[in-house]
């Protein structure tokens, strides 16, 4: 909203002629100027959102301005997201209120319009306002201490003689100009310490890693990050039924309703339907990714699989743990791959699937036993996510000792290095890949595992 400002006659100020409302132009050039202020342009969101809400409001378009939309196209949430559940424009709505009080109170004092968000909205009001000049400043204090007439004048000048500074005066400025010099030679002292402590002290630091490219590729401040655990109790479903669910059923819940097996009592068939169940080894690595150097907490969302959605990997980035009979999702996402899981009626009887084995690999990799201690396979694989506007990471394995295996060699920086240098795209980003990783399970752990076989697209 653009208003004007009523400056009233007992200011001090002389009067003037009425202020004009300002214009869509000016009040364009100083939301500029705010958001290249250094209260703003170190932040990623607060110009946006400034930008935003000020567009949309001197177009007219004072509709837009509302919590959801802002949310979608200055948060990049997605636009069924529920603002009840997510207070992200709200913080920054706060944020952005004490930024606008700081610049106007500070870098912007002598602006001539101001902006202001009223709390309970996000409609800026842009105001008008009067300032002082210095013949008004010099007016206002004529009028408050009246000039002395001239003659006044030269009779006080008259009257002025010479005085002699006391000897106690000169001896207090004497101390004074000491007190200064001893200052000066202390900051002077403490500032070279300082210097000298950071310098040295930095040497003892150790020196920061260089981000990794395949994390950084995979958490981003501009979208979500989805990571997606194992839904377990999935597995048991089919397990106990002995029928594999399809991804429609899944996104449909079909499967949940439709359920039927002699081997289970309603009771527990009603507890796998209503409950989330995961495994172990998928907590444990979503603690490792949330202690990665390059995650970005306030954009990292776990998503059980039964509540993923299909726009969440068009254009999100994900990470989607275990396989295709704990994650029906990874059948959509797989088909581009080379190493594909295939599961029967069973989930213990699972096999990857070589579509085009190099000399010296199979075409089949099973858990080559069902002992306490046996080979099992997994599978990483670094991908597009649908629409090809970011990135999706599948970590699977045959077993949960299979997944740890694959989670563990993709967090192993020195056996990753290579990996990731092959993958480099040109413009230094990081292509498509899979790895297809050998270990031993034993009781359910991974011991030491190594890749047998990588694909690389260029």
């Amino acid at each position: 909203m653009i208003a004007t400002a009523v400056i009233s006659p007992g200011n001090g100020l002389h009067e003037r002629d009425p202020i004009l409302p300002p214009s869509e132009s000016e009040c364009w050039e100083l939301t500029l100027r705010i958001v290249r202020s250094e209260h703003f342009s170190k932040s990623k969101f607060l110009p946006k959102f400034l930008l935003y809400i000020c567009d949309r409001e001197l177009k007219g378009m004072t509709d837009a301005i509302t919590e959801q939309q802002i949310g979608v196209q200055v948060f990049n949430r997605p636009e069924d997201y529920n603002p009840g559940d997510d207070n992200i424009v709200r913080n920054y709505a706060g944020q952005l209120r004490k930024r606008l009080d700081l610049y106007f109170a500070r870098e912007g004092a002598n602006e001539p319009i101001r902006i202001t968000i009223p709390r309970g909205g996000y409609v800026p009001f842009f105001q008008t306002q009067e300032i002082p000049t210095a013949s008004d400043i010099v007016q206002s204090q004529d009028q408050a201490h009246p000039k002395q007439s001239h003659n006044e004048d030269r009779s006080e000048e008259a009257e002025e003689e010479p005085t002699v500074e006391p000897a106690a005066s000169i001896q207090s400025t004497r101390d004074g100009m000491m007190f200064l010099l001893g200052s000066g030679l202390c900051s002077v002292l403490f500032c070279t310490m300082f210097i000298l402590y950071t310098h040295f002290y930095s040497l003892w630091l150790p020196k920061q890693a260089h981000p990794d490219p395949l994390w950084s590729e995979l958490f981003s401040k501009d979208r979500d990050t989805f990571i997606v655990p194992a839904d377990s109790g999935l597995g048991i479903l089919q397990n106990l039924t002995e029928a594999q669910t399809t991804l429609a059923d899944y996104i449909s819940g079909k499967y949940l309703t439709e359920v039927h097996s002699q081997k289970i009592d309603s009771s527990n068939l009603d507890d796998l339907r209503t409950q989330r169940y995961t495994s172990v080894a998928d907590v444990n690595i979503i603690a490792r990714l949330s202690r990665l150097p390059e995650s970005v907490p306030d954009r990292s969302v776990i998503r059980f699989a039964r509540d993923l959605r299909m726009e969440d990997l068009q254009d999100g980035n994900a990470i989607l743990l275990g396989a295709i009979h704990t994650d029906p999702w990874v059948d959509l996402l797989q088909k581009q791959l080379n190493f594909q899981f295939v599961c029967e009626s069973h989930v213990n009887h699972c096999s990857i699937i070589n579509s085009h084995p190099l000399k010296g690999e199979k075409t089949v990799y099973d858990n080559e036993s069902q002992q306490l201690s046996h080979q099992t396979y997994g599978v990483v694989a670094f991908i597009s996510n649908l629409n090809r506007t970011g990135k999706i990471l599948l970590i699977e394995g045959l077993n949960m000792a299979a997944t740890q295996a694959a989670a563990d060699t993709l967090m192993d920086g020195v056996r990753m290095r290579p990996i990731i240098q092959q993958a480099t795209q040109p413009d230094g980003s990081v292509g498509p890949f899979e790895l297809l990783v050998e270990t031993t399970s034993v009781d359910a752990a991974a011991l030491p595992s190594r890749i047998v076989a990588a694909r690389f697209e260029h």
